[in-house]
């Protein structure tokens, strides 16, 4: 389980490597654990760069390089959240206020959500 320190550290590792990513897919592993496939392309290289983002419910988050077995079939949870940021950026990773509580604001505009 995560600290404040360790939450506020893992934030600010994730504003230098995620924002401006996008949200290719997002798939759950049980009912707590999600995974998101996020890219980016046109990086140094020219090449898409690739990260999964692996959110457990009120115990981690973290990048991962690892493929993880996904259920079958996804939640009705899961469906919904692909509904509305599939293929949306991550524009904003803070944490709120001194909790161990991290938003990730996706899209922007009227079309803008919070993933808390």
């Amino acid at each position: 389980r995560f600290t404040t320190a360790d939450v506020a550290a893992e934030v600010a590792c994730l504003k230098r490597k995620i924002e401006g990513y996008r949200i290719t897919n997002v798939y759950d592993v049980n009912s707590k654990v999600y995974l998101l496939k996020l890219h980016k392309s046109g990086g140094m290289d020219g090449e898409t760069q690739k990260e999964v983002l692996v959110l457990e419910s009120g115990t981690r988050f973290h990048l991962s390089k690892y493929s993880r077995d996904k259920s079958n079939t996804p939640s009705n949870f899961c469906l919904k959240l692909r509904k509305h940021v599939r293929t949306k950026r991550i524009e904003k990773v803070e944490q709120v206020g001194i909790d161990r509580i991290v938003d990730f604001t996706i899209g922007s505009g009227p079309a803008r959500h919070h993933l808390i």
